[in-house]
């Protein structure tokens, strides 16, 4: 189980990391939110607190990235996406 959290806070750094950049490169405060909820995302899976998926639900990341991207080839709107494949496949 261990393992498997250590597998979801990289993946949900490096969505921070994409994040951040994207905010320098545009000046784009709207990636605030984002940040803010994979922070929180980040802060559930090192507490143990997150709710399991079981294969069936989602964190909703994808759609919420997915409504604001420039495109759907987006490095955040991949970075977020793996991030769930990972959550439904392994919680």
């Amino acid at each position: 189980m261990e393992s498997k959290n250590q597998e979801l806070i990289k993946l949900i750094d490096n969505a921070i990391a994409v994040s951040n950049q994207i905010k320098l490169e545009k000046n784009a405060d709207y990636l605030n939110n984002v940040i803010n909820i994979l922070q929180n995302l980040k802060t559930q899976v090192v507490e143990n607190q997150l709710t399991p998926s079981e294969g069936v639900l989602t964190l909703g990341l994808s759609r919420g990235v997915a409504d604001w991207v420039d495109s759907l080839d987006s490095p955040l709107l991949k970075a977020v996406g793996n991030i769930e494949k990972y959550y439904q496949n392994n919680f």
